[in-house]
């Protein structure tokens, strides 16, 4: 070849061919089509031009192969005749690796007579559109019937077994248990990571409803938490909650997420984390080394990548299954393709030296990764996607052939996510559809509500862990199944930003009966208790040594209105007034030293 494709747009068969190709290439490109072969360049350019004329052009086309014709087509219809072959192959040939160049493309095939540096001329399409047919536009294909195994990679091992799990309402449950946890202080992570620590991930695997994905102990301990890391990492990210030194506290977002509409929040949270800096998904990935070598630059941010996925799950038809696999390959026909290193030759296996993922980066080991890291524990864990999946270990093999993967059982915890399905949660935070609508579901009452202030869990498999945290912030817990509800407890509860109108409204929900008018009369005590006082603001103390000073100062007309006497010796000068106050006092022919630096 010449030299690398220009950006020219070639209007003609003739000019491509003298600026793309040398002579020797030419004639081998004649003898496929030529009777005879000229010998100086232009003769020969002439030649192949006119063999590529009129019925010529069409007996040519028919001698090529199907997958030929498709490339001739997409070519033909594309604007300025290119045509980019990764998406083709993704396209029309499929498979997790898209850089392996294909055999239909060579040197010297009928194909190179049409496609010139991936770049079709202005003569020849025009020509070819008069017969060849409009490629159809690609789509996703769904998959009718999950499988109830996959094939394990293993030599020797038993097929494993899909587990299937439908994510919406279960993530508005945990959500909202995440959110009582950290509103009573009981999630703690580490100070510089933000990540959770192993007793809070522990803690959180026991109360998430349906448990983590692999909730089995021997799986928890092999696999490693899932859900339970993502959760504290996912509310800070989304800015609900905030590290205050290793404890997790919510800010005004995350306390008014509690008292909002829960699929509200998921959609502001998943529009927040698509820009966070909190972390980067591909770190969780703990075999692939190297990732903060050449100071922290060998990956992208991450905020580049989360969007192509995002647009990759809006093409997706909502409640309908997808193979991950078949959601890979349609990216890459669609051109929705992300980077996750600077420089793959940084990444490695178990050694720098011999290990290095250099000549192994292709696109399932290292964006492929990210890619189910990104789906499973994040868009899964907030709802987004239902799951089916398997145990990893034998489920994706493609990183067998790399050097140092000895004793390795799966290159990430993520291997076993197979086949994904945007739910009607995921269509709305995703912008698919304009709203949620969630399953009518049956509320069972879980609670009775004593006359002695007692409540009493009635059904104590339906009620949810985020009841009972709810019921250990506002009442005292006496056993598992009964609380005392107080004044105390009531304005324990206020101090931390319960309101009572919080409380009636879910005692209200979740009980068999009728409150009793004696804990309505209680609720209400405490409401007048919490609600007379407010706090309006730090006021400033002025100490007076002149009794008769403080009742002239306290007593004028203006500076009246701007503070107050307490005793004889002090004047407190009111929230907002400090300035007006100054100025008045001066008119009278007084001042306050050092006064208007801390203002």
């Amino acid at each position: 070849m010449a030299g690398y494709m220009k950006e020219t747009v070639y209007q003609t068969l003739g000019q491509a061919l003298d600026d793309y190709c040398r002579v020797d290439e030419l004639k081998g490109m004649a003898k496929l089509i030529c009777a005879e072969v000229p010998t100086r360049k232009a003769e020969i350019i002439e030649a192949i031009s006119a063999a590529l004329q009129g019925e010529d052009l069409k007996t040519v086309f028919n001698r090529l192969s199907k997958i030929e014709q498709y490339a001739v087509a997409e070519a033909a219809f594309a604007p300025d005749g290119k045509i980019d072959f990764r998406k083709f192959d993704a396209k029309y040939l499929g498979g997790l690796n898209p850089d392996q160049s294909p055999g239909y493309r060579g040197k010297n095939n009928l194909l190179g007579l049409f496609i010139i540096g991936n770049q079709m001329p202005a003569d020849i399409r025009s020509s070819l559109k008069t017969f060849v047919p409009k490629p159809k536009s690609d789509h996703v294909k769904y998959v009718e019937k999950l499988p109830k195994s996959i094939q394990s990679a293993i030599k020797g091992e038993p097929g494993l077994t899909l587990k299937i799990r439908a994510t919406s309402q279960v993530a508005l449950s945990n959500l909202e248990v995440v959110l009582r946890l950290i509103d009573g202080g009981k999630l703690k992570v580490g100070q510089k990571t933000g990540g959770p620590t192993s007793a809070t991930v522990k803690n959180l695997s026991k109360l998430l409803h349906e448990g983590d994905w692999y909730n089995e102990p021997d799986m928890l301990d092999e696999i490693g938490p899932i859900q339970a890391f993502a959760w504290p990492i996912i509310v800070q990210g989304a800015g609900l909650a905030k590290a205050d030194g290793s404890t997790l506290k919510l800010n005004n977002a995350g306390k008014k997420a509690l008292a909002g509409n829960l699929p509200d929040v998921i959609k502001t949270a998943w529009k927040k984390w698509e820009k966070t800096k909190f972390i980067d998904e591909f770190s969780r990935i703990n075999e692939i080394k190297g990732q903060k070598s050449s100071r922290g630059r060998t990956l992208t941010d991450p905020s580049t990548r989360r969007p192509v996925i995002n647009e990759a799950l809006c093409q997706c038809i909502p409640g309908r299954w997808i193979k991950v696999e078949e959601l890979i390959r349609f990216m890459h026909s669609k051109g929705l393709d992300f980077d996750v290193a600077r420089y793959a030759w940084k990444l490695y296996i178990c050694d720098a030296r011999y290990g290095c993922l250099d000549d192994y980066g292709n696109w399932s080991i290292i964006e492929g990764r990210y890619l189910l890291a990104f789906l499973f524990e994040y868009a899964a864990t907030l709802g987004l996607i239902d799951v089916a999946y398997a145990h990893p270990a034998g489920a994706l093999p493609d990183y067998y052939d790399l050097w140092g993967i000895d004793g390795i059982d799966f290159l990430s915890r993520y291997d076993g996510l197979k086949y994904i399905r945007v739910n009607s949660l995921g269509a709305y935070v995703l912008g698919i559809t304009d709203r949620y609508s969630p399953p009518v579901l049956k509320t069972r009452p879980v609670l009775k509500v004593l006359p002695n202030h007692e409540i009493v869990v009635t059904d104590a498999v339906s009620i949810s862990p985020a009841d009972r945290l709810f019921l250990d912030k506002t009442c005292k817990k006496v056993s598992s199944s009964l609380w005392q509800i107080s004044l105390q407890t009531l304005l324990d509860a206020a101090q931390s930003g319960t309101e009572t109108k919080e409380i009636l409204s879910f005692l209200r929900s979740r009980s068999s009966e009728a409150i009793p008018q004696t804990v309505i009369t209680l609720l209400d005590d405490a409401k007048k208790r919490t609600t007379r006082l407010s706090y309006s603001g730090r006021a400033h103390l002025i100490e007076c040594t002149d009794p008769v000073l403080v009742q002239l100062i306290s007593s004028d007309r203006k500076l009246s209105r701007m503070c107050l006497p307490a005793s004889d010796r002090y004047i407190v000068v009111m929230p907002g007034m400090e300035k007006p106050f100054l100025k008045a006092l001066a008119d009278i022919g007084y001042i306050v030293p050092q006064f208007r630096e801390q203002i």
